[in-house]
């Protein structure tokens, strides 16, 4: 009768603690992998985000800076050599050795007629000849072969005009005077709009620039770097 008594309270006793052990086992969290834990993002992730935008622009501005370099190395030097025969000349206004050359080419024989586009209004030939003070056979030149174009203001506005003029003799190459930093954008605007002309040009080194030490030159940097973004806008331009 004793033993009988208490092999029931023995078999609760057991059944109580297994459904505990089996309660417990339920709260151990699963680190066996089937589920995806959130880690935070490295030191080093971030700070890699953070210096990516800086080595983009630090690489643009080396090349900016390595392009405008070779504007301004390979800019056109003066004429050497044997000069070819252009139907006319094309002077763009800016400065009198422009004028000076253009005359002169023209005189010697380079050409048969001159433009001398973008005049200022009221210029006429009797002014120019007192300011370039000509010779006799320059001024003969002037007055027979050489026109004025007043309309334009600005490049573009020369290269129209030098259309118009140019249409209207027939001619088929031309020669444009300007200054050896305008040139590479004066060709580029020029090939444009006068696609099927032959252009040939007389780059004019002004005497206030001065390009073996231009880096060190605040006027003439500042001259270059204008007339370098006036080129890449009309490069990439439509």
């Amino acid at each position: 009768m004793t033993q009988s008594t208490k092999r029931p309270n023995l078999q609760k006793r057991m059944s109580a603690s297994r459904k505990m052990t089996r309660g417990k086992a339920t709260d151990i969290p699963d680190i066996s992998g089937s589920k995806t834990h959130y880690q935070p993002p490295s030191q080093g992730t971030a700070t890699n985000r953070r210096r990516y935008p800086l080595v983009v622009v630090a690489v643009l501005l080396a090349t900016l800076i390595a392009s405008f370099q070779h504007f301004v190395l390979t800019l056109p030097k003066a004429t050497t050599g044997q000069i070819q025969f252009t139907d006319g000349i094309v002077v763009m206004t800016g400065g009198q050795q422009r004028l000076d050359d253009g005359v002169r080419l023209l005189t010697q024989g380079f050409a048969d007629k001159m433009l001398i586009s973008g005049v200022g209004k009221g210029v006429n030939r009797a002014i120019l000849v007192q300011a370039l003070g000509l010779s006799e056979a320059q001024i003969n030149t002037l007055f027979c072969c050489v026109e004025l174009d007043h309309a334009a203001q600005d490049t573009f506005g020369n290269a129209k005009s030098t259309r118009e003029w140019s249409h209207s003799h027939g001619m088929q190459s031309l020669r444009l005077v300007t200054a050896n930093y305008h040139m590479p954008r004066a060709l580029l605007i020029f090939s444009r709009e006068l696609p099927n002309v032959d252009l040939y040009q007389w780059p004019v080194n002004p005497d206030d620039l001065d390009l073996s030490n231009w880096w060190w030159d605040p006027a003439s940097l500042r001259l270059l770097a204008r007339e370098y973004a006036k080129y890449l806008t009309v490069y990439f331009s439509v």
